[in-house]
């Protein structure tokens, strides 16, 4: 076990038994004193005390140091995790996953789960060790009020164990859905909110959260009525437990009748700590589950058990390779991509080519044929391997809402200003640069809005020159640009081809006609006549 863990439940529970120490303590010397015996007669007693009083809280504090330490370092662990997993069975592996619901497991959940460890073991461990701290001393005084203390206790564990945690345990998952749900549509809204307002369908989506929040109150309040109930129960059985020891503890010395009579009362704190660790209980087995959810998700590249290193070639050889996703495939492609040339791919909407670009970086696996990377079969490399030599400049690639340096370091954390430069400057934004009175620092905005699309564009492509890829895959570069922007991209991208071997995806005429060569896809063909048709597309 985690030696700050250890530390932090002996400093926690050291600092319960403190609590009540103090309240028991407290008792025998009102009591004690109103004998008005010799104030030397009590020195121990005041002293114990003012021990009491300030260990009480620098034993807590000392507490919360340790077992904050232990839960934040788990709860760090747990969300690199989650990204982990996500990293790994992205983005084939995740059809069914909207962005809000996995940002909700990635950051609520996380929290959640760590309630685990401080919220409910922990409030477990302290109640039974001041319980039984409790019982112990109460059986030496008077063996009738320790059984009846230790039914009190029973009684209480009891009813939260299986009273509170069992009436929350529906709520926790509807709660957890609805908080979802509740993500998931309010990250639908914000990221599509232009459209719904040009179409006029903001009402649906707005129906559907306030749905959700719906759901979630009722779920907040009905946990909070059972959570108050266990709350109540134990404070019943704190008073019928203090009126039973009252009446059945026979004839006490009188400085013991105080302690014998708040011995419960010194329990409550801990007792009511354990009905709201079981008011926490199932949602954080939701969190959890839902968390081992995101572990099972299966990559869709399966990684070489023992793979091998970064080939020294770039040189990207497809042999009948065919792409796709489940049913629809790609027609079988057969070419040779290497430094110095210019390869287009078109072919109608639809029909696999982004598929393609993908599953030449090793995000998705080809559903037949052959990938070679530099004299290496791409079976034999990692992903990380084949995508520091393969970059792909998709249609919708990021900009983050921040700085033009803090996209480009995003590619190359350590790059310094003329590295960042010398890149802006080979896909022309160097004159936009300078007429920036912030330079990098410029803010482009939510998605890159503070540029136009070429500036977002050419912001990407600045973004995987910093990453220094050998091959560069380009989708649809000039979609949605003028025609004299579009030339001016096209030139800066042609201007690479010295350094890098470059894809073209795109159905301009245009782009195409600066190409070496073209690769037309066709339909998409069915997956059983893979076999029958494994023939080779012609280049023109």
């Amino acid at each position: 076990m985690n030696r700050r863990l250890v530390l932090g439940i002996v400093l926690g529970t050291t600092s319960q038994l403190c609590g009540v120490g103090l309240l028991l303590t407290s008792a025998w010397l009102i009591v004690r004193a109103a004998e008005h015996p010799p104030v030397l007669y009590l020195m121990v007693a005041i002293v114990s005390v003012r021990f009491f009083g300030v260990g009480r809280a620098v034993f807590r504090y000392g507490e919360r140091l340790q077992t904050h330490h232990v839960a934040l370092t788990r709860m760090i662990d747990d969300r690199v995790s989650a990204y982990r997993h996500l990293d790994r069975a992205a983005p084939a592996g995740l059809p069914r996953q909207r962005r809000g619901d996995i940002i909700n497991r990635v950051v609520s959940d996380v929290t959640v789960a760590q309630d685990a460890l401080l919220r409910i073991r922990l409030p477990w461990i302290y109640a039974l060790t001041s319980s039984t701290a409790v019982i112990v001393l109460l059986a030496w005084v008077s063996p009738a009020a320790g059984l009846i203390v230790t039914g009190h206790v029973a009684l209480c564990l009891a009813a939260a164990r299986w009273g509170v945690a069992r009436a929350v345990r529906a709520d926790a998952g509807d709660a957890a859905s609805a908080r979802s749900a509740m993500s998931a549509e309010s990250a639908a809204l914000a990221f599509t909110s232009r459209d719904l307002v040009a179409c006029g369908a903001t009402d649906t989506f707005t129906r559907l959260t306030h749905a959700a929040i719906a759901t979630q109150q009722r779920s907040q309040r009905r946990t909070g009525w059972a959570a108050g109930a266990g709350g109540a129960l134990v404070v019943l059985f704190t008073g019928a437990a203090t009126a039973l020891i009252a009446l059945t503890a026979g004839q006490p010395h009188p400085v013991m009748a105080g302690v014998l009579l708040l011995s419960p009362v010194a329990l409550l704190e801990g007792l009511l700590a354990v009905v709201e660790a079981e008011r926490l209980r199932p949602a954080v087995r939701v969190a959890r589950a839902r968390l081992d959810q995101l572990a099972g998700l299966r990559s869709p590249v399966v990684a070489p058990l023992d793979p091998v290193g970064v080939p020294s070639g770039d040189d990207l050889v497809l042999t009948g390779v065919v792409a796709g996703w489940t049913t629809e495939l790609t027609e079988p492609v057969t070419t040779t991509l290497r430094r110095g040339r210019v390869i287009g791919l078109t072919g109608p909407s639809g029909v696999g080519k982004s598929t393609l670009a993908m599953t030449l970086v090793k995000l998705i696996p080809p559903r037949a044929g052959t990938l070679a990377l530099g004299g290496v079969d791409l079976r034999q490399l990692d992903g990380e391997a084949v995508r520091s030599i393969v970059g792909l400049c998709g249609q919708d690639d990021v900009l983050f809402d921040t700085t033009i340096r803090e996209n480009l370091r995003v590619a190359s954390p350590h790059a310094d200003d003329e590295a960042m430069k010398a890149a802006l400057a080979r896909v022309g934004l160097g004159p936009l640069l300078r007429r920036m009175p912030a330079g990098l620092d410029t803010s482009v905005g939510t998605h890159g809005t503070a540029l136009s699309g070429g500036e977002r564009q050419r912001l990407v492509m600045a973004r995987l020159l910093m990453a220094d890829r050998r091959v560069l895959l380009f989708d649809e570069p000039t979609e949605h640009l003028d025609h004299e922007a579009a030339e001016l991209l096209l030139a800066d991208i042609l201007a690479l081809r010295h350094d890098h071997a470059i894809v073209l995806i795109s159905h301009s005429p245009d782009v195409l006609a600066a190409c070496d060569h073209v690769v037309v896809l066709e339909r998409p063909v069915a997956p059983l006549a893979i076999g029958v048709r494994d023939r080779a597309l012609s280049t023109t």
